[in-house]
């Protein structure tokens, strides 16, 4: 059995198809000897069937035209639950194995004080320093694609979080090296893949596997990692043949291309129009004969805003744009499972364009393009009832899951006021800097690009009166 020497605190797909699959790489090629020990943060169901399986599981890569490769993974050595305070101690006396690695990997929701998986993270940490030393050494990676994601968890842990004593403080900033991280790989949910998929999977898997995880192929670069003090001591760098980099210099420019040219595909370009309009998932939406060429304008409009901001030699923003599109057209995901932590995805994926020095260089189509993709977000967000459900425009409701409310708070009871009430509204939630900056950026509203508000209020008011995303979508495409 492997030596435990990373724990990963949470059991979602994209672990098990990117970190926790390297790891079974690197142990198959005498690289590495270590294996993963899991805490599922929400419920039991999934490290049961880890111990089941005695932590075996199988990546099935697929896309709509059938399976092109089943991987049997191994890296997985055992797993509690940390729900309850026995399934928690559990996971803290793996903190007495000389780790390397921790990995969180929940969504954005899940990562601030107060949180499970943080507190969690600051409990490990602690007992890893107890047991271990002040002259041992760590590393976190957090991968969830949050911008300079490392430096978020580590800001969390060492300015939220009570001070436990000087030495602890002095190990967590000196001695634990949490790395920025940028993942990328398509993971649907198990419901999502086509029937006929899952059938052929489980014909070629022998035995039952509960935890069968079904994703894209590997895209060129799946994974990059920070790690500007060469602390990592599990060897991603050597999977160069995966496309994995782990680099001494700041990723920075690749993480912000990886925000704004891959995830805005997903939110604002397509999810929250697809389900508004009553298209499940995201590859009907994205290959919709209305919605195809807007998605493909608006990619290319954002890549010459990001490539004019942030170049990087060698490599072409619309290319590494329009190769996603692509992709999300070949697997089958759905658009609902993506429409979570709404305020937090406009800001990392959309701000930045509103904001760019380049933005009134761009055409008037993408112009209106934009505006109008971040409209039917704000438009998805407008609570149709007071406990906060929203409407489609086939009339089905849905939970709004944004965890912060401000937004849906000024936008409750929207639909039908005039445009002059539709101006006053979206004035204040532009204008409300804190929506729209991080805590390591310039605290400044959105509203000072007039053209863009402008825009915005008159395709939103548009969307609250009547007429649905895609009418107001083909008055766009007839522009063309």
């Amino acid at each position: 059995m492997l030596p435990i020497k990373i724990l990963a605190i949470g059991a979602g797909g994209l672990q098990r198809a990117l970190t926790h699959e390297f790891v079974h790489i690197l142990n198959q090629r005498n690289l590495y000897n270590g294996g993963i020990f899991v805490g599922q943060p929400r419920g039991t169901e999934k490290a049961d069937a880890f111990n089941r399986q005695d932590g075996v599981y199988h990546v099935v890569t697929f896309d709509m035209d059938g399976i092109h490769d089943i991987q049997r993974v191994e890296s997985i050595v055992g797993a509690t639950t940390l729900s309850t305070k026995t399934g928690r101690e559990w996971f803290y006396s793996q903190a007495e194995n000389p780790l390397d690695l921790v990995l969180i990997g929940v969504t954005e929701a899940g990562i601030a004080k107060g949180e499970l998986a943080m507190d969690v993270l600051d409990e490990t940490l602690y007992r890893y320093f107890s047991h271990h030393g002040a002259d041992s050494t760590l590393c976190v990676i957090n991968t969830d694609n949050l911008r300079n994601n490392g430096d978020i968890i580590r800001d969390i842990l060492c300015n939220e979080y009570p001070k436990r004593s000087d030495d602890y403080t002095t190990w967590l900033e000196t001695n634990v090296g949490f790395l920025n991280e940028m993942g990328d790989r398509l993971v649907p949910q198990v419901y999502a893949v086509p029937d006929e998929i899952k059938e052929a999977a489980q014909t070629q898997i022998e035995g039952r596997d509960e935890l069968i995880t079904y994703a894209e192929e590997s895209p060129a670069t799946p994974l990059i990692l920070e790690d500007l003090r060469n602390m990592l001591r599990v060897p991603f760098g050597e999977l160069q043949d995966y496309g994995v980099v782990v680099s001494q210099k700041s990723i920075e420019p690749y993480h912000d291309w990886k925000l704004l040219l891959v995830n805005s595909v997903h939110v604002p370009g397509i999810t929250h129009k697809g389900t508004l309009s009553g298209i499940e998932y995201v590859n009907e939406a994205a290959m919709h004969p209305i919605f195809a060429p807007h998605l493909e304008r608006l990619m290319e409009g954002y890549a010459e805003i990001v490539e004019a901001d942030i170049p990087i030699a060698g490599k072409s923003a619309r290319t590494y744009s329009l190769e996603f599109v692509n992709r999300i057209r070949r697997v089958k995901d759905d658009n609902a499972r993506i429409n979570i932590i709404e305020t937090v995805k406009l800001r990392e994926r959309a701000a930045d364009i509103v904001r760019s020095p380049n933005y009134n260089a761009s055409t008037e189509l993408f112009k209106c393009d934009f505006a109008y993709s971040f409209a039917t977000v704000l438009r998805f967000l407008t609570p149709h009832t007071d406990d906060y459900k929203g409407i489609t425009d086939t009339g089905a409701e849905y939970e709004i899951g944004d965890p912060d409310r401000t937004i849906q708070d000024i936008l409750k009871g929207a639909f039908g006021v005039s445009r002059a009430a539709v101006g006053g509204r979206i004035s204040a939630i532009l204008s409300n800097a804190v929506l729209w900056s991080s805590a390591d950026t310039a605290s400044r509203g959105l509203h000072e690009n007039q053209d863009f508000t402008e825009r915005l209020t008159e395709y939103y008011h548009r969307l609250i009166s009547g007429e649905t995303c895609l009418e107001v979508l083909e008055s766009i495409n007839s522009q063309d």
